[in-house]
């Protein structure tokens, strides 16, 4: 009630009945829903990326490019231990990103603070030159084989994709404000399993 003696419109409706209540999502389920946001934004660059530089090379020198690359897309035997080679070779280069995540949380705490930051950067620009050396291969293999390789990258490549963004935009939401371990356990299962469905595809369904 304010100083005129009407109540306010936060404690009551015109009909005198209490105004619904609105409840704030759990911490847990925002970060979630952020980091849904960030990978998927971190996923759609890639893409765009990947595109752009398809268009380039297909434009201005398709066949330097299948010279470069010589991709001869032999296939993938369907077996068993080709699904964990795939998915081993893949997990390699995922843990590179947990890696750093976790040197960073150490850096963190580190007695020299300086020496600790420029560690973590040096791990982040070459973090950043795989990304780039992968959307540029990718991208000019597109722009080289077109059809082909948009058929070689399906269906496990969104998978794959989506596994990469997931890990990155957790590391880059752990570097802002520390998520309990246990929540970057759990995403890293996520990662980890996304990887595996894309290994089965790759080696079951990917022509």
């Amino acid at each position: 009630m304010n100083a005129t003696g009407t109540p306010h419109p936060q404690t009551a409706s015109p009909t005198g009945a209490s105004a619904p209540t609105v409840t704030a999502p759990p911490a847990e389920t925002a970060c979630s829903l952020e980091l849904a946001r960030l990978a998927t934004v971190i996923g759609v660059l890639a893409i765009a990326a990947g595109i752009g530089l398809a268009v380039i090379v297909a434009v201005a020198a398709p066949v330097q490019a299948r010279d470069w690359l010589g991709f001869t897309f032999p296939g993938v035997a369907a077996r068993p231990a080709v699904a964990v080679g795939i998915f081993a070779h893949n997990l390699r280069s995922l843990s590179g990103v947990f890696v750093l995540l976790i040197f960073a949380r150490l850096a963190s705490r580190a007695p020299d603070k300086g020496t600790a930051r420029l560690t973590v950067r040096l791990g982040e620009l070459l973090l950043a030159g795989a990304i780039t050396a992968n959307v540029v291969v990718v991208g000019a293999a597109l722009g080289a084989y077109q059809e082909r390789m948009v058929l070689a990258l399906l269906p496990h490549g969104p998978v794959e994709l989506a596994a990469y963004s997931l890990a990155l935009a957790l590391y880059l939401t752990d570097r802002r404000r520390n998520l309990p371990a246990a929540y970057v356990a759990t995403a890293g299962v996520a990662c980890v399993g996304l990887l595996a469905i894309a290994a089965v595809l790759e080696t079951w369904v990917s022509v």
